[in-house]
Parts: structure tokens; sequence; C-alpha cells
């Protein structure tokens, strides 16, 4: 009995030794499977568009880890990115080279920069000191052929931006290391300024129904003959041109193929760089029109934007807080013949990108919050016929001597990118109201027969404020009329704007001897600029 207690003793003894006391017995286990992150060097610098030197990103097993490490590089500033695409695999053992590309628009400065990498359960972050520094912006313009040229190198990176000196100076290439995203089918399309009249008549595709009114086009007519240039002066970092744009619709104004028609207007352009922005350039218009004609309150083309195929993407920002980094909205334009319906822009910029969102950012201070546009299936590429087009909504008047400046900005790459540089433009530029207000006149129809008292009504509103709105007879102020009345069609079309802007005159036909008379309104608004609405013919019968 005492021996077999004295075994059972040292049975008991063995197991408090093994961490267990009957049930069978535990062997002792070891460090669980684990990787050590590393990299090297841990601190690297940069240029603006340039690549930086490799760092070895290695991945050390530790007792017996057999795993592959995703691996994930957060934290990099916009306008970079890694030479693997984020995540990527790291067998136990081995390593892999990363570099860093940093555009020529990345803000310089210091980044930390985190490197996680993950299996399973297992999770080991490495940090990375990552160094942006400022490369000197190159400047240059230069001829080559007919195209001139404003050329922004940094680094590596080249934006241009050609002219088309046979074209009237029209925009024929936004391009970065030689990928130019702008089209260039005929006189027509590219970046440029068109004109038209309240007070004409145009169909709906160019003229091919042979109406089609007062139309100075930048780039000529639609024979594709270019506007001449009558001036151009290439600086050290800017170009100018001036040009006489001829009439895009020629044949019922004295001319037709090899016979284009001069229009009453010059266009002076002068294309800069802007500064601390290395693929952003502005386009200064000094828009003179020396005729003593008058050409009613229209939608211009201030610009018309035209881009290749694959640049099929329209983004823009929708929402009622803009400048506050929100999220942007994108959309595809419709096919023709159909057009998009007014988008409200509320940020005042438009950019039509491929599917890695490079492309085209346009911002012009100061135009109303809408942008529209469309989709013309067709030949890819830039001399090809098919397109993706949208112009901002920028109406104004041109009477006798009009002399109408205005800037819009052209960013290529990026729209991201772009966005950061249109927020810094609107916080640095001052404001600007520059476009007239926009309505129409309802009642009474044209051509009417008129007796006694009637109403002249219709709607109006303004980017800012609308001062007062005026009835004329025969070019002659009659009254003014009240103004503020509901008109809930108006924001069904213009996105958020106001409902209360009808417009009301009791005008009094009895006044006025018999006969044919030109009824027009005229709205000013709260900065000066005056719209002259499109003529109304009437007959007055008392």
């Amino acid at each position: 009995m005492v021996a077999r207690l004295a075994v059972a003793a040292v049975g008991c003894l063995w197991g408090l030794i093994l961490g267990a006391c009957g049930g069978g017995i535990t062997p002792p286990t070891g460090p669980a499977p684990d990787f050590v992150l590393s990299l090297s060097p841990s601190a690297i610098s940069v240029g603006q568009g340039t690549t930086s030197s490799p760092v070895t990103v290695s991945v050390a097993a530790r007792n017996q880890f057999t795993g592959s490490v995703s691996v994930a590089i957060t934290g990099l500033p916009e306008g970079t990115r890694s030479s693997l695409a984020s995540p990527f695999l790291v067998a136990a053992g081995t390593s892999q080279e990363v570099t860093i590309s940093a555009s020529g628009v990345v803000t310089a400065g210091s980044y930390d920069v985190r490197v996680k990498g993950t299996s399973g359960s297992l999770r080991h972050t490495a940090s990375l000191s990552l160094t942006v520094t400022e490369t000197p912006v190159v400047l240059r313009t230069y001829q080559e052929g007919s195209l001139l040229v404003l050329e922004s190198g940094v680094g590596n990176e080249t934006v241009r931006v050609g002219l088309e000196s046979l074209w009237g100076g029209t925009v024929v290439e936004a391009s970065l290391n030689g990928i130019n995203v702008v089209n260039r089918y005929d006189t027509g399309r590219e970046v440029q300024v068109a004109l038209y009249d309240g007070n004409e008549q145009y169909d709906a595709c160019a003229g091919c129904t042979g109406v089609f009114g007062w139309d100075p086009v930048q780039g000529g007519d639609r024979y594709s003959q270019g506007s001449p240039l009558l001036e151009q002066t290439l600086g050290a970092d800017s170009i100018y041109i001036k040009t006489q744009p001829y009439q895009w619709y020629p044949d019922d104004k004295g001319g037709g193929p090899g016979q284009p028609v001069l229009t009453d207007t010059y266009f002076e352009q002068t294309l800069s760089p802007v500064p601390n922005h290395a693929w952003a350039f502005n386009l200064h218009y000094r828009i003179i029109h020396f005729g003593d004609d008058q050409h009613a309150n229209s939608g211009q083309e201030f610009p018309a934007v035209y881009v290749n195929l694959g640049f099929d993407r329209f983004i823009y920002y929708a929402g009622a807080t803009p400048w506050a980094h929100a999220p942007v909205s994108a959309t595809t334009m419709p096919s023709l013949p159909e057009y998009s319906p007014m988008l409200y822009t509320s940020e005042l910029w438009g950019a039509l990108v491929d599917t890695q969102d490079f492309g085209l950012t346009v911002y012009v201070p100061g135009q109303y919050p809408y942008a529209y546009g469309f989709n013309a299936p067709g030949d890819p590429g830039p001399t090809g016929f098919g397109t993706n087009y949208f112009h901002p909504f920028t109406p104004f008047t041109l009477g006798p001597g009009t002399v109408f400046e205005g800037d819009i900005y052209l960013v290529v790459g990026d729209y991201r990118l772009a966005r950061r540089v249109v927020y810094d433009l609107h916080s640095r530029l001052p404001a600007q109201d520059i476009f007239t207000p926009f309505g129409w006149t309802d009642a009474p129809a044209a051509n009417s027969e008129l007796t006694g008292v009637v109403d002249v009504a219709g709607w109006t509103f303004d980017d800012g404020a609308v001062e007062s709105v005026q009835v004329l007879v025969d070019g002659t102020v009659v009254g003014t009329a009240t103004y503020g009345s509901p008109r809930p069609d108006v924001p069904a079309v213009y996105p958020n704007a106001p409902a209360n802007v009808g417009f009301q005159y009791q005008l009094d036909t009895a006044q006025f001897v018999n006969g044919p008379h030109i009824l027009e309104v005229r709205v000013t608004d709260s900065a000066g600029n005056v719209a002259l609405f499109p003529r109304v013919p009437v007959d007055f019968n008392n």
C-alpha cells in the first residue's frame, strides 16, 4: 500500500511539472510563426516630376513562417504613385523593390508613409519618411510648323499647349508627355470661343439645314477655312494672338466654299502659365465687337471644349456645399442628336477624363454654375470625327462697340490634382461677375396683333442679383417691370436657380401709333452687366 502511494505521488509530481495531473500529458509548444517587415532605406526624397531611388521591402520569417505577406502602402500624397500597385505580395524570406514617382504638381513637403504587411491575423507596419522636393519649372515657347507652343517642363514631365496659327489660334493640343486630349477634327472643334446672337435662328446640326445665324468662330468656318491671324507674339513664357473670326455658316452671308466671310469682331487671346501650377494655363480673352449693330443676349461658347474619344467621363461637383472637398459627380454625355440636361456645376469647373482620371479640366471664373454637352460617335483620335464635348454656361450681349474680357483656365492631368489648382485659383482670384443676366420674354408672342393694355411677361435670373427689368418699344425705355413672381418651371431646367424670377409689365399699346413695332426687355444686374433680350416683333392695332 505504501509503495503504491509513493508511485502515485511521483506520478502526480511529474504531472505538476508537465502542467497536468491525470488525463494524459500535453507536450510543450514553441513561439508561433511570425514575420518581420522592414524597409531599406526608411527615408527617401523625390523631386517633382521625377522618380525616387528604390526602397527594398523585405519580409523575414520567424519561427518557421512560410506564408506570403500582402503589403499595402498608404499615406502617399496626391500626385504620387508607387511602381508596384498596392497591395502587392512578398513571400517569406524575399524582398521587392518599390520606387515612388511624383508628378510635376504634387505639393512639396514631408510625408509619413505607412507600409502595412498582412498575413492572416498577423499584421506589422513600417514607416517610410518621404520628402518631395521642388523641381524648377522650365518654360519655353516656340513655333513648330504652324503650331505655336507653350511648354512647361518639370523633371521628366512635359506639358504642352499648342495653338493652331492657321485656325485662329485655337487650342489644338493640351498634352502631358505626348498624350493629347484635344480633338481637332475641323475648325469647329478644339478648345475655342464662338459667339451667337439671340435675335438669330440656328439649327441643331451646325448649319446642315441652311438655318444658321451670326456666329463668329475663332477657328474658322464649316468648310475648314481657318480664321486669319492678324498678329502673333511669342514671349518668353506667353503667346499672344489676334484673329478676326470667320462666320461659321458663310453660305447665306455672301460666301461659301473658297469664299469665307469675316465677322465684325476681333478676338485677342493671351496664353500664359499659372504660377506655382506646372500643368495649368490661363487663356485671357479680349473680345471686341467693332460693328454698330446689336447682337442680343445668348449663351456663348466661352469656351467650347472638344476632346478625343476615350475621355468619356464628365466629372464635376454638383452639391450644395462648394469649395469643401466634397465628393464629385460623374456622368457620360448622351450621343447626338441628344444633348445633356443642364448639369449643376457649383464649383464652376468640369473635366472630361479617361478611366484613369486623366484628361482636361476647364475652369471659368464667374460663369453660371451650369454646363452641358454631348458625345459624337465616330473615329477616335485627335483628327477623328468621334468626340466628347461640353461648354460652361456663359451668357452675354454684344452691342455696338462692346469689349468683353474674361479668363479660361485649362489644367491637364488627373482631375483630382486639377481640382486643387481650381481651389487655389478660387481662393486667390478676386470675385468676378462678368456675365449678363439670362432669361426670356414669354409674352406677347412674336408677330402678335396687340390691342389695348397687354402683358409683357417672362423670366430672368442672374449669377449675382437682378437690379432692374426694363421694357423697350422701338429702342426706347417705356417702363420698368415688376420682378419676383413665382416661376417654378425655371429651376426645373436650371437646377438650384431661384424660383421667384418672373417679371411683368402692363403695356398700353394705345400710346403708340398703329402698325409694326419691336418690343425688347433689358435686364441689368447688381454688377452693371446689361442683357438685351431678343426682339419681339408685334403689330399694334387700336
